[in-house]
């Protein structure tokens, strides 16, 4: 088996592409290197191809390899054509869980921030003034008794699914391919309806493309928060964010942009509660060795002729 890593991300050192290749070698496996994501490297004789998400790996590609595998270091995979690999018997699988915990802290974060409304809090501060007494009016929101809806209860919803049930918060679950007890299942506009936040863990897909629209964001009460750490295409921003500005929702928090850099990034920010971050919510300071870690597993997983720890499906086969 020959391995190949197409992509290298900012954050990974090269002791940590240096352990992902140990894992590769200590099994047998070959293991080489093409860092620039933009050039679409030599694919003879390539078993298994690693990349990050800048390597895009569509159908073009996809005839030029005659490998097996295809992992990305990454919990997404809109950068895959996961159809085209299904169709070329090609395996595709994914790694959710070095990010997992960065990105339910960062959720968790923004759901007790907004909630309780210290952009609010801390701009009264920073012009001097002391509104203990005017908190009745600003209405600050404990998570506590609250209830909050999760968008894609996959490896990372699952997680702050127990996070937040731990905080005694009611939690409701939307997920075509299933959600698991005690979360309750409901369809997305009854959720809409019913919840205080709700938060985004979903695929892109294209039934998950632009699924808060201004049509589903109406359902929301104007207390809620929104939160979006999972795909770009899955929020309409600009009404997000207008909803915000105009009193129709509480706060806005979003990691991922349909276009990044976000072009609207200072504007949109300029806005009290809304929080714009530029797609780190899964950043930890360990992350390359997370990577390198959960790629290894599944180097052990395809030595032993086992399934992908985690495999990614076409949605029709779902």
């Amino acid at each position: 088996m020959n391995v190949l890593r197409w992509g290298r991300s900012a954050y990974e050192r090269d002791s940590d592409l240096a352990m992902e290749a140990a894992h590769a070698r200590g099994l047998g496996f070959g293991w080489a290197s093409a860092p620039d994501p933009k050039v679409v490297p030599d694919l003879a004789g390539v078993d298994i191809l690693v990349v990050n998400s800048k390597a895009r790996v569509n159908a073009a590609v996809l005839g030029r390899f005659s490998g097996r595998y295809v992992i990305t270091t990454t919990s997404g995979f809109d950068h895959i054509d996961v159809a085209a690999a299904a169709a070329r018997d090609v395996r595709v699988g994914r790694c959710p869980l070095a990010r997992r915990d960065a990105v339910v802290e960062a959720t968790l974060g923004a759901l007790i921030g907004l909630g309780k409304r210290w952009p609010a809090q801390l701009r009264a501060a920073s012009e001097g003034r002391w509104v203990r007494g005017e908190l009745p009016e600003i209405a600050p929101l404990g998570l506590r008794g609250s209830t909050v809806l999760l968008v894609g209860l996959g490896v990372i919803g699952r997680k702050l699914a127990d996070v937040l049930r731990a905080l005694d918060v009611t939690v409701l679950g939307f997920d075509p391919r299933g959600v698991p007890e005690p979360v309750e299942a409901v369809t997305l506009e009854e959720g809409l309806r019913r919840c205080d936040a709700v938060s985004l863990h979903c695929s892109l897909t294209a039934s998950s493309a632009n699924l808060l629209d201004s049509t589903a964001l109406a359902h929301l009460q104007p207390h809620a928060v929104v939160v979006n750490t999972a795909r770009g295409d899955s929020l309409d921003v600009g009404f997000a964010v207008d909803a915000v500005r105009t009193g129709r929702l509480r706060g806005l928090a979003v990691d991922v942009f349909p276009k990044e850099p976000w072009p609207q990034l200072a504007e949109h920010a300029s806005v009290e509660g809304v929080w714009l971050m530029p797609h780190g919510a899964g950043y930890a300071p360990d992350l390359g060795h997370r990577v390198a870690q959960e790629v290894g597993a599944a180097f052990r997983a395809i030595a032993a002729d086992r399934e992908l720890p985690f495999p990614v499906v076409p949605a029709d086969q779902v």
